[in-house]
């Protein structure tokens, strides 16, 4: 069993690194959400990483960190939360303090030698206080992220995902906990092996859904370019729509739908030699939606000409010339935009056509 666990822990380290990476180092205008997330993630390679050294008796004084940052993960969720919540997205030096708590609980079990016995309670006691924390901001649903406008539904369907993943998290600690009391090895875990198993799929969920931008995620790049909605003037109105045509011809030119994974809104800004929110807000005022709605439309148009024009491709391979990178997504958008699916689709206009 311990090389089955120490191979998950390995797995679900090296998932968490490159998910960290993502969140740390991708462009946002408002970046300190992605950032937490990407702190957590950190952490979380952390804790699989010292807890193999701790399996192979290997850790040392290092297998002490592992509590600590393990007391760090709650308050780390509970502010990502908030941060999402908060219409400017910033932290507070007041957010320190749930930091401090937890370190001075674990400050206080080491000097009273209670460490050994009495930290697994405290990590326990301190997931279940931030899930309740966070499961109470969650209750207002989606008019609590009101301010993010078109990104409200997807943000709010990321975060109950991951209000879910805090609860399997805390479901999987007191299995590991019960087992230990009844006098098995850490190393024998059988609960240890199965939420590592647990974890590595879902962090090769995430994965997958970051690199292919799905709309689970998208919203993080956009967060802070929704406009508030008001009058513009003539010269404004002017600006904006010389903004769009040019943003229209780059799209045209270089057909960035079609882009492995898609481009990103910064990046977009950065060819045209523009700040991302002006970019974001021409496109928001005259196209009447959000810069990824538009770049799936053109998916979209580009999918019915290949349908329409092309029908010896299959509708994968439509997909895939289109720009789409999943047939989920593809299904998703194209009955958003059509009304049908791709399939219907293209055996109605065969018909029309015969």
């Amino acid at each position: 069993m311990l090389s089955y666990i120490t191979y998950i822990q390995s797995a679900n380290a090296l998932l968490c690194l490159l998910l960290a990476a993502q969140f740390l180092f991708m462009t946002a205008l408002r970046p300190w959400p992605k950032r937490l997330l990407g702190v957590s993630y950190l952490l979380y390679a952390h804790q699989s990483m010292v807890l193999i050294a701790v399996l192979h008796g290997q850790a040392g004084a290092l297998g002490l960190l592992r509590p600590l940052v393990a007391m760090w993960l709650g308050p780390l969720l509970y502010l990502y939360f908030c941060l999402v919540q908060k219409p400017d997205a910033q932290l507070r030096w007041s957010d320190a303090l749930h930091f401090v708590a937890g370190t001075a609980v674990f400050v206080i079990l080491l000097g009273s030698q209670l460490l050994i016995n009495g930290i697994d309670l405290a990590i326990m006691a301190s997931f279940i206080l931030y899930f309740l924390l966070i499961a109470f901001r969650m209750r207002q649903g989606k008019q609590a992220l009101h301010h993010l406008g078109t990104l409200a539904s997807p943000a709010y369907r990321w975060l109950a995902c991951l209000l879910l993943i805090a609860l399997i998290n805390i479901g999987c600690e007191i299995a590991v906990v019960q087992e230990i009391q009844a006098g098995v090895k850490l190393q024998d875990s059988v609960a240890l092996f199965v939420s590592g198993c647990a974890f590595f799929l879902l962090n090769i969920a995430t994965l997958l859904a970051a690199l292919q931008r799905s709309n689970w995620l998208e919203w993080m790049y956009l967060l802070g370019s929704q406009p508030e909605q008001k009058s513009l003037s003539a010269e404004d109105q002017q600006r904006a729509a010389d903004i769009m045509r040019r943003f229209e011809q780059l799209v045209s030119k270089e057909q960035l739908y079609k882009q492995e994974f898609g481009i990103t809104l910064p990046q977009a800004a950065k060819k045209l030699q523009l700040p991302a929110r002006q970019l974001s807000n021409a496109i928001n005022q005259l196209y009447g939606h959000s810069y990824s709605v538009y770049l799936n439309d053109q998916r979209i148009n580009e999918a019915k000409r290949l349908l329409l024009e092309e029908p010896e491709l299959s509708v994968i391979d439509v997909m895939q010339q289109a720009g789409f990178s999943s047939k989920s997504n593809f299904n998703k958008e194209f009955l958003r935009g059509v009304g049908m699916s791709p399939s219907a689709y293209r055996l109605a206009v065969s018909s029309g056509q015969n």
